[in-house]
């Protein structure tokens, strides 16, 4: 039965099937009177958009997909609902570390790519580049999805689609700030991470360029300003401007007092500065919001392990060893692929415990 090839198509089948069935019911119901207006979106929809965010940012998952249900529901012809809902499936798996809903998910993506294209078709030119704005993030989201849980070939391949629907957004309305987080943070990682290539002059380098962006769009973008900002953190601990991170992690914080997206990154900040003490605070504070939702283990072992190292720093061996006696009490319940994923680390963890 594994073998029979007929397995491996259906579910592209299946997709291919949906995504016809969801461009002849765009065609008979879509609606066009919103999106053919240039006040797309309007005041009500840039609030939506900025409260899912706020909402995702606080891991407040349950809520997001309540609030994009009623979305939906009250504009069913609009990609961006079918976008942030996919947003909230992403975070989910993100934050879990597993690859919990990736039918849906992809579904979810061809759903806006489908109604995205319909309305490119039919309406003006600011609409259009928020329909390509959709459409950028949907490959993003498949680019990100693709590197925790598929293969790289296939994180590049989308993130090159991405850029392609940021500057096709751009050609349509060069004022909607918030493409240029997606091009900032492609234009940044791209160069990045062309190592050799880069210094062989065979890819250009683009780390100011996509730096300037972001800052753009952290300064003027209608629903970006944030997210561009959490693009930023991540790229000033890559260029080891640990300051810099640090500062805008704890204004981030103050917004967002329990959000992990941003103790992560100011947990990893204080240890590359060797501060100990403050990298023990903040990584036992994501352990305990971690804790409140039972069975993120790749976390888990990663805090556990980082909190193993900053006691043992900071001249704390009975912290140290009570942290991986810690880790003894749920090594038992951590799944065999997180396990190989986390070797070294649990390595590390087990024989500081003996």
């Amino acid at each position: 039965m594994t073998n029979n090839p007929d397995n491996f198509l259906y579910p592209h089948i299946l997709r291919q099937i949906f995504r016809g069935t969801m461009l002849c019911l765009v065609l008979v119901f879509f609606s066009v009177s919103m999106l053919l207006a240039q006040s797309y979106p309007d005041s009500s929809q840039i609030d939506y958009f900025n409260s899912m965010q706020q909402l995702l940012f606080n891991d407040r998952f349950v809520e997001a997909d309540s609030l994009n249900d009623v979305y939906i529901r009250n504009h069913p012809s609009d990609p961006a609902g079918y976008l942030f809902k996919a947003s909230v499936r992403l975070a989910v798996m993100t934050d879990s570390e597993e690859n919990l809903f990736e039918e849906e998910f992809k579904q979810l993506l061809d759903t806006v790519m489908v109604l995205s294209e319909v309305v490119m078709d039919t309406c003006g030119p600011k609409a259009s580049a928020w329909m390509a704005l959709w459409r950028g993030h949907a490959h993003t989201y498949g680019s990100l999805w693709e590197s925790r849980f598929g293969s790289t070939v296939g994180a590049i391949k989308r993130g090159y689609r991405a850029k392609g629907e940021y500057e096709l957004g751009l050609a349509f309305d060069s004022s909607l700030s918030d493409l240029y987080m997606g091009l900032g943070a492609f234009h940044y990682w791209k160069s990045a991470k062309a190592g050799i290539l880069r210094q062989l002059r065979l890819f250009r380098n683009d780390k100011d360029k996509g730096i300037a962006e972001l800052r753009q769009s952290a300064e003027s973008s209608h629903i970006s300003k944030e997210s561009s900002r959490n693009a930023l953190i991540w790229i000033w601990l890559d260029m080891k401007e640990f300051d810099s991170a640090i500062v805008a992690c704890r204004e981030m914080l103050q917004k967002h007092p329990d959000s992990k997206l941003f103790l992560w990154p100011l947990a990893q900040a204080y240890y590359l500065t060797e501060n100990w003490s403050a990298s023990a605070e903040t990584y036992a504070r994501l352990r305990e919001l971690l804790t409140l939702n039972a069975g993120n283990y790749f976390n888990l072992i990663e805090c556990d392990y980082y909190l193993l190292r900053c006691y043992d720093r900071a001249g704390m061996p009975d912290r140290a060893k009570a942290t991986a006696v810690e880790f003894l009490m749920y090594e038992s319940l951590i799944p065999e692929k997180t396990s190989d994923r986390q070797s070294s680390k649990i390595s590390a963890l087990k024989q500081a415990a003996r």
